[in-house]
């Protein structure tokens, strides 16, 4: 059996009190272990233990700042849907879109489009830009943008 598949067979095993550790991480991953103890009735060793449990079999795979796009001039947030153009490299396209900064999330999808992007753009100035970057230099075929209006799940 693969480490992904060991991983996985693992992952489905979590308990209750795991689960509620990590929605409490989830919220807030910079909590001290007394915090996250309280949090979930259980003495702070424990719980440390479980964490790091939790990490080293790959169910927590990281921690990060979750930054106000508006504060950094980024006040715009669209999905973008695409299609590459017949004969357009995958890998390439991949590659450069990592490059741009305003681009915050990029996944294979299925569907209609071959792409979904998540942009945070300082105005739609900075959308036009970066959607003729993808159909100039990246051999992308069609696009279509969606503002975000307002959050209702999730960052």
């Amino acid at each position: 059996m693969g480490k992904n598949a060991l991983m996985t067979q693992e992952n489905t095993s979590l308990d209750r009190l795991d689960r509620r550790i990590l929605d409490e991480l989830s919220d807030n991953g910079r909590m001290t272990w007394r915090e996250l103890g309280e949090a979930v009735h259980l003495a702070p060793t424990s719980v440390a233990d479980r964490v790091r449990r939790l990490e080293r079999d790959g169910v927590i795979t990281g921690y990060r700042a979750v930054i106000d796009p508006g504060s950094v001039g980024r006040s715009l947030r669209a999905v973008v849907n695409l299609a590459l153009a017949p004969g357009a490299s995958a890998e390439e396209f991949e590659l450069r879109l990592a490059e741009r900064d305003e681009v915050v999330f990029a996944a294979y999808v299925t569907g209609t489009a071959d792409y979904t992007v998540v942009a945070e753009c300082t105005d739609a100035e900075g959308l036009d830009d970066l959607v003729r970057w993808l159909r100039a230099d990246l051999g992308v075929a069609r696009t279509e943008s969606s503002l975000i209006l307002r959050v209702v799940v999730g960052d």
